[in-house]
């Protein structure tokens, strides 16, 4: 516990040192997608009309049982149908040697921005959702909200940003052993560091649906503005606890229209 948080406040200082050398990025190239390139996410602006694909894929080296890997591979489309308003739909599956390989979860939601950050003035977002899954050996349907804040460092739109997401599931008809209810928090920052290229870094804790478990991490990652509507990033997180995963690694692209 102590190394990781040395580690992450080396890699906090090091993204302010960066970010003080930075250009002006505008919002698109600040606004961090969900798990692109790590998992805390923003509560950017949405527009009417607006369509975005996303496919990203985790790998995690698990701890025990000879050193257990899984491969997720986690698409979204998220279509904007009102200024502030975004419906969303994610179609992951599981692959590897881990205990819940070969299943998935279709994630349905709707984004809604109260606020966006802008001119230095803090962000706020809610996303209630729904998780349905599939696949050898799926449980039962979870549901939950998820509330994102926002706060840039400062009025220009290249200011840094510091970010802090709380999310709650509620799993129905749970199986002994397993958590009724459960949270997943994250709180990080990401700042530029070139005309089309910003760094981020984020400390996580997910509760497991099996009681008495949780998973930590301290992830850092590069996001890079390829054209206008272009994105890719990549990450890596290293896992603090009993529970929680040796290392993931993180690669990703986003497609705007």
């Amino acid at each position: 516990m102590r190394h990781a948080a040395l580690v992450g406040l080396t890699l906090a200082a090091g993204l302010l040192a960066l970010a003080g050398t930075a250009s002006a990025q505008d919002d698109e190239r600040m606004a961090l997608s969900s798990e692109l390139p790590i998992t805390v996410e923003d509560a950017a602006a949405i527009e009417k009309g607006s369509v975005d694909v996303k496919v990203r894929a985790f790998f995690d080296r698990l701890k025990g049982d000879g050193g257990r890997n899984r491969l997720t591979f986690d698409p979204e489309l998220q279509v904007g149908v009102a200024n502030g308003l975004a419906l969303k739909v994610n179609p992951g599956y599981r692959v590897g040697n881990a205990d819940d390989a070969q299943q998935g979860d279709v994630k349905l939601s709707a984004e809604y921005n109260i606020r966006e950050p802008s001119q230095g003035r803090l962000g706020l977002s809610v996303e209630p959702l729904v998780s349905i899954p599939y696949g050898s050996g799926s449980k039962t349907t979870e549901a939950g909200i998820t509330g994102r804040l926002t706060q840039p460092l400062g009025t220009s739109a290249g200011a840094p940003r510091l970010h802090a997401n709380l999310s709650w599931r509620h799993l129905f008809d749970p199986e002994p052993g397993e958590r009724d209810n459960r949270f997943i928090m994250a709180a990080g920052m990401n700042a530029p560091v070139g005309p089309a290229t910003a760094v981020a870094f984020d400390v996580v804790r997910e509760q497991s649906q099996e009681r008495g478990k949780a998973d930590n991490f301290v992830e850092a990652g590069v996001r890079h503005l390829v054209g206008e509507d272009l994105a890719v990033g990549a990450g890596v997180g290293v896992g603090f606890g009993p529970d929680s995963p040796r290392y993931r690694l993180l690669l990703g692209v986003q497609r705007s229209f």
